[in-house]
């Protein structure tokens, strides 16, 4: 997790230099780009870096210029147009193209440095060594509005070569029409203590502006190669406004229920002045204005204020659009650059609130060294929760290396065709959050488990001999559309796909899709309706084990399968939408016949107690081998009531039902394995 710096030196310079020709704004932990124009991923040219980049200096030992390069737009610095520049492999870019002195050694040192040419922005202290430590380049946008991106890809710190384990990215970003300059901190792994950099933007000899703690600025960002982790710092022309209040969020959340809702967000001062007072303002779809004046306040410079609007905001049922920003500053004063004084945020608004179960989604391969201890962070997490909470799919993937034996072509469109995601291990949190899964915690499964789902979802299945059949219901709790239902086969543990990453258990594997990894689109259904699908899938030929996971060798599911255990396949589904977000997940309760018994094959024993039971039901099973059990309780119009699932293990296992909140009654408890085998036995509730 990335610690947040504060910025008190950088302050002092803003505050106290209304003659300087620049004013900066710090960004730790923005957990973005500048503008949120670049979303490309940073890898290395040849190991993943998208397409676009150009190289503009190559690695050398010892410091050393690029060649000029001509800007792609017009630029001005300092106030001074510039039309191109060269750029050093130790980290400073100059508009000087023409100077005589020599590129700086790696060794970073304070600015303003004598050994800095004229007119220039430095990240001092990077080196460019290694043999795939190159500077590339790329325009993001459309005019007058495009940013020129320089990247020291793959890079080292000092004199130090990078390696597999140590690496750096940090990017300068010069911006069209605004003139403003940004250094971005994207990317660094290992070089403990030695991450730090010069960072600044240089006019001459005696004339610097640096980022606070340069020059020793520490790298914020972790190993996450999106730009979910980065932080940048902002160089303006010219000196900061009086007033400027910048709106940079809308907090109310994205899903919420009909009734009363607060307007809440987020806004940074940006001007020179302390903010006492303003009016805060909302529109919902463009209509009235709701407003309220906000005093007693004291926003300080650089600073941030979370804000919840007096008024609440009385929800109708449907997709609405948020507008929030502040006027009336300090009393009249109006702001400085309206461009920024707006945030609008999509919210869609739900008949109830039902309980989400969120779906987590890992991206693997067990040719993937990094995906080891990213899953093992993963389940160290999710198995301290009850499985009935959650949904988990591993996709295993074709790569590195030859890839997984188990890798199959609708895990591999999933990760490219819906997330475009050309990295492992890679984690996606009902389709929104997107990174490592060693970086999973148990707030993001808290986060997820807290907003509320926007669909009624349960299903059963049934494996019988190899085929499955499956039957989905599903209520939407707004007026969605667009949304598919995806249903997935999923063996709970398998063995024989180890390779190279140290791995030699694999858990949650998707088998197959059903039909396919495009889903099934919804018909449309009215809030509050019920309405289902249902599906059979029968698994073809015999068993093979691919010798990896690439296109030519992965299962043909016409002909073959890799099945190890029929008896360890179970079944989820998913509703999505085309936004990517999952409205609802459930893991599928396998259907079994009340009244019927079979312990021969899998389940040697089961006690349930106490029977009559009032707050708690306990119930001991002893399995002859090993695979998921299912226990569920249902009512005598067969609904149920509860299910829970374990990953169960040869010997003794147990599973708790909390009763506190079940009517008293008369109940069926099955307790079942994937293949079939079951014991129902009745149960008492008695409060």
């Amino acid at each position: 997790m990335k610690t947040l710096l504060l910025f008190p030196l950088t302050l002092l310079l803003w505050m106290g230099t209304a003659h300087a020709q620049y004013w900066q704004i710090p960004n730790p932990n923005a957990n973005t780009n500048p503008g949120s124009i670049n979303s490309d991923d940073e890898y290395p040219s040849g190991g993943g870096l998208p397409a676009g980049w150009v190289t503009v200096h190559s690695p050398s030992a010892t410091a050393a210029w690029s060649a000029a390069v001509t800007l792609p737009f017009a630029f001005q610095f300092n106030g001074t147009a510039v039309t191109s520049y060269k750029v050093s492999n130790s980290g400073i870019l100059t508009f000087d193209v023409g100077t005589a002195l020599a590129a700086p050694g790696f060794t970073r040192g304070a600015l303003p440095n004598a050994a800095i040419p004229d007119n220039s922005i430095c990240i001092w202290g990077l080196g460019g060594l290694g043999t795939n430590d190159l500077v590339v380049a790329k325009t993001f946008g459309t005019a007058p509005n495009r940013q020129y991106w320089i990247q020291f890809s793959s890079y080292g710190y000092g004199t130090t070569t990078s390696d597999g384990s140590n690496f750096t990215y940090w990017s300068m970003v010069l911006e069209e029409t605004s003139n403003k300059i940004h250094i971005v901190d994207n990317r660094t792994g290992g070089y403990a203590n030695a991450d730090k950099v010069s960072a600044g933007v240089q006019v001459n000899a005696t004339t610097a502006w640096s980022v606070a703690t340069s020059p020793d600025l520490v790298s914020l960002a972790g190993t996450d190669p999106t730009p979910a982790d980065n932080s940048y710092y902002t160089f303006i022309p010219g000196t900061p406004p009086a007033y400027d209040l910048a709106m940079t969020a809308i907090t109310t959340p994205a899903f919420v229920v009909s009734g009363n809702n607060n307007i809440t967000g987020t806004i940074r001062n940006l001007g020179s002045t302390t903010i006492t007072s303003m009016d805060i303002n909302y529109t919902i779809d463009g209509g009235a204005t709701v407003t309220s004046t906000l005093n007693s306040l004291s926003i300080a410079p650089l600073a941030y204020y979370n804000f919840t609007h007096p008024t609440p905001w009385n929800a109708t049922i449907g997709a609405h659009t948020v507008d929030a920003w502040a006027t009336n500053l300090n009393g009249s004063n109006a702001d400085a650059n309206p461009g920024d004084d707006h945030k609008q945020k999509s919210v869609f608004v739900l008949s109830e609130n039902i309980q989400r179960v969120p779906l987590f989604e890992v991206y693997t391969s067990s040719t993937c060294g990094p995906c080891n201890p990213g899953n093992a962070n993963y389940h160290s997490i999710v198995n301290t929760k009850p499985a009935a909470d959650y949904v988990s799919v591993k996709f295993q993937q074709d790569f590195p290396g030859t890839g997984d034996p188990y890798c199959t072509t609708e895990a591999v469109n999933r990760r490219t065709n819906m997330y475009g995601i050309n990295s492992i291990p890679r984690m996606e949190i009902d389709g929104g959050w997107d990174g490592n899964a060693n970086s999973f915690t148990t707030q993001l499964y808290d986060d997820a488990r807290a907003i509320p789902a926007q669909y009624k979802m349960n299903g059963t299945y049934n494996v019988y001999n190899k085929t499955v059949t499956t039957k989905v219901r599903f209520s939407p709790l707004f007026n969605a559309t667009g949304a598919k239902l995806y249903v997935a086969v999923l063996e709970g543990k398998t063995t024989a796909n180890v390779k190279s990453n140290g791995e030699t258990e694999f858990f949650q594997v998707m088998k197959k899709m059903i039909p396919t990894e495009t889903g099934t689109t919804l018909p449309n259904t009215a809030i509050g309706s019920w309405d289902s699908l249902s599906f059979t899938y029968t698994f073809n030929g015999d068993y093979r084990l691919p010798t990896d996971g690439q296109a030519a060798n992965r299962i043909v599911h016409t002909t073959e399968h890799s099945v190890e255990e029929f008896s360890d396949l179970y079944v989820v589904a998913w509703i999505q939408g085309a936004n990517k977000t999952v409205y609802q997940a459930a893991n599928l309760t396998l259907n079994i016949p009340a009244g019927t018994e079979n312990l021969s094959e899998a389940i040697e024993s089961v006690k349930v107690y106490p029977n009559p039971a009032t707050d708690v039901i306990h119930v001991n099973m002893n399995l002859l081998q090993s695979g998921r059990i299912f226990a569920t309780l249902v009512d005598n119009q067969g609904n149920v009531v509860v299910s829970k699932s374990i990953q169960g293990q040869t010997g003794k296992n147990q599973v708790e039902f909390n009763t506190q909140a079940v009517a008293q009654g008369m109940y069926h408890l099955i307790v079942s394995d994937a293949r079939g085998n079951s014991s129902v036995q009745e149960v008492v509730i008695a409060h």
